[in-house]
């Protein structure tokens, strides 16, 4: 009995530009939280979104808003909202049977919008974001109440 498993040459997947740009050897300043948008908004490019991206996406996005709100980055807060009314084109899209891709000027968007996020993480001291990640979730609770109120 052979073996044929030695003769399989190892496959490596390949990784877009995007990604392979933001991952050069020896940058250390990628922050996790960064990477983890930049690495959705991949898939969703690639055509590989799911709502659990999206979710995602959203999550950090209204974290970027909070922290416009606190003065970091905050001209460009409508490149963040923008990039919000491109997620919920992308969630109506799918509902509707097109797949979970961003494209055109949704891409673009959200591409925008993360260069911001990537600058307040890199700008903003972590007791900053900390803080924006809470009112974060405090709004989302609050909003969460009002509509159980209902």
């Amino acid at each position: 009995m052979s073996n044929t498993s030695g003769a399989r040459k190892p496959r490596s997947r390949s990784i877009s530009p995007l990604l392979g740009s933001l991952l050069q050897v020896g940058d250390s300043t990628a922050d996790p939280l960064a990477l983890k948008s930049w690495i959705a908004l991949d898939a969703l490019h690639r055509g590989r979104g799911s709502s659990n991206l999206l979710t995602s996406l959203c999550q950090q996005l209204l974290l970027s808003e909070e922290l416009c709100l606190a003065g970091y980055q905050k001209a460009r807060l409508s490149s963040v909202r923008e990039a919000h009314a491109a997620l919920v084109r992308l969630d109506w899209d799918a509902k509707s049977g097109i797949d979970w891709k961003a494209v055109g000027t949704d891409y673009d968007a959200l591409r925008d919008a993360l260069f911001v996020y990537d600058e307040q993480l890199r700008s903003a001291p972590r007791t900053r974001v900390r803080r924006a990640q809470l009112a974060t979730a405090s709004r989302l609770l609050e909003h969460l109440d009002r509509n159980e109120q209902r």
